[in-house]
């Protein structure tokens, strides 16, 4: 070998070595830096005329498990959307408390069943009269406020699904970015794993909003779709639109998320969300808050229905105890938990709760204690409701409300129950995807120690060839 081969190949040696320890330099230092994964930089010699030459180096790429990336961001999707939803049902459960708490509505109602007990024993006094309507009182205003309480948090969840698409949008126009920076580096060859590893936090943030699909294309974009296979991104980000609505209620009808791709009119892309945070928020919006509104209706409807006509042994006593009852349709009481209240009439005249306000019943005198048994014997009697899911529709009043409000509770633990095992579940996925893709320090301070030996040698041979060529200057003088 030639002295100048020589000092080629000692120079190459170095360059590489240094190229190594800085790739190396670098993963240590960012081996906690969220999403960022490891470097790796392949060398190779080059051949000049049949004989190894110098070293030549290949471009930067990282190590990266695709398809456990992909796993890690589709358990991402549903892990927010388990989230969000334990989140707003954990609030919906302390609002209805449970079945013995005093200010459950099914502890109200049974309040109300007592009074009637006690007016029955003392059908003729006044305060037993007055005691009937506070708890029918309290009562109507439970009903009022946890139906109130219901759409506040679908009021929460319509603005809350105002932020997610913005946050979508934000994270599409990035990865739109992105993808423009990395196609234009690898046309002319050069790494883009930096590059790569940003778009995937951003790809990372989508998925915490959406449940999305992921396409490699030959120049090194990416295109997204969502998970029931809409583009969100090929060449160019779509946009998605939302409207909030100003008043929510259980009878107003909420906007949809709308995709706007410049091409085709607005549509609906609400049944192509199925999990993330943005899932969540419309499935507690559109399902599971409606559901609650649902049964505390048909509760409300058929205390209300029960207190309108009283059979007393074979004879009919109205009371219309509540008000709007009558007018209600069985199957269409949407809403009607927010409206009852107590009649105004017999609030004005408590002595319908013992003589009735019409019907063919008649009271045989202040000390007549049939209307109040009669009601007492309604409380007990199973009733059909309105058919509503998730609840027996055939009990007694206190019995569906009690199961009304432990339909709540169990909500919530299995939701609770489902996101600690699907978080389980991400959490080793991250694990896995950390060892295979992430950097390890001990790894990293080995090959520095190889690299700097190899740095080392380069250096003894290239100062070897100097000596040399120095000797042999001094002899040519």
């Amino acid at each position: 070998m030639s002295l100048l081969s020589a000092l080629t190949t000692a120079t190459s040696g170095l360059n590489a070595a240094q190229a190594g320890i800085d790739i190396a330099a670098r993963n240590i230092t960012n081996a906690n830096v969220d999403g960022y994964t490891k470097k790796t930089q392949t060398q190779s010699t080059r051949i000049i005329d049949g004989q190894s030459s110098t070293v030549r180096l290949e471009e930067i790429t990282r190590l990266v498990n695709s398809q456990l990336q992909t796993d890690v961001r589709n358990q991402t999707s549903t892990v927010e959307e388990l989230k969000v939803i334990d989140d707003f049902l954990g609030r919906l459960e302390l609002e209805f408390g449970r079945p013995e708490d005093n200010a459950s509505i099914s502890a109200k109602i049974t309040d109300l069943k007592k009074s009637f007990q006690v007016l029955a024993t003392n059908p003729d006094a006044s305060t037993a009269q007055s005691d009937v309507l506070r708890a029918a009182t309290a009562v109507a205003e439970a009903f009022q406020s946890l139906s109130g309480a219901v759409q506040d948090l679908r009021a929460e969840a319509d603005t809350r699904i105002a932020e997610s698409v913005d946050n979508i949008n934000e994270a599409l126009a990035n990865i739109e970015k992105m993808n423009g920076e990395i196609g234009a580096r690898s046309a002319v060859g050069e790494s883009t794993a930096d590059l790569e590893d940003e778009r995937d936090r951003w790809v990372a943030k989508l998925s915490e909003e959406m449940d999305i699909q992921t396409f490699d294309r030959p120049n090194g974009t990416i295109a997204v779709m969502t998970g029931g296979s809409d583009f969100l991104l090929d060449q160019t980000a779509v946009t998605l639109t939302f409207n909030p609505t100003n008043t929510v209620g259980p009878d107003v009808g909420l906007n949809a998320v709308f995709l706007d791709n410049g091409f085709n009119a607005p549509f609906s892309i609400n049944g192509s969300i199925n999990s993330g945070k943005l899932g969540g928020l419309l499935e507690l919006r559109d399902t599971v808050l409606p559901l609650a509104q649902d049964q505390l209706d048909s509760l409300a409807f058929e205390l209300a229905q029960q207190f309108d006509t009283i059979n007393v042994g074979g004879n009919t006593a109205n009371i219309d105890l509540f008000v709007d009852a009558g007018n209600a349709i069985p199957g269409g009481d949407q809403g009607f938990s927010a409206q009852i209240q107590v009649n105004p009439t017999v609030t004005a005249t408590p002595t319908i709760l013992r003589d009735g306000n019409g019907g063919t019943f008649v009271s045989s005198g202040v000390s007549d204690n049939s209307l109040a048994l009669a009601v007492i014997d309604m409380f007990d009697t199973a009733q059909a409701f309105v058919a509503v899911n998730g609840l027996n529709g055939t009990a007694t009043i206190e019995e569906f409300a009690a199961d009304l409000v432990s339909y709540q509770a169990n909500q919530k633990a299995d939701y609770e129950s489902q996101l600690g095992f699907q978080d389980q579940v991400r959490n080793l996925l991250e694990e896995r995807l950390r060892d295979e893709s992430g950097v390890n320090v001990d790894e990293e301070l080995a090959s520095l120690i190889q690299l700097e030996s190899a740095f080392a040698a380069s250096a003894r041979v290239l100062s070897s060839v100097q000596d040399a060529l120095d000797e042999l200057l001094a002899v040519v003088r």
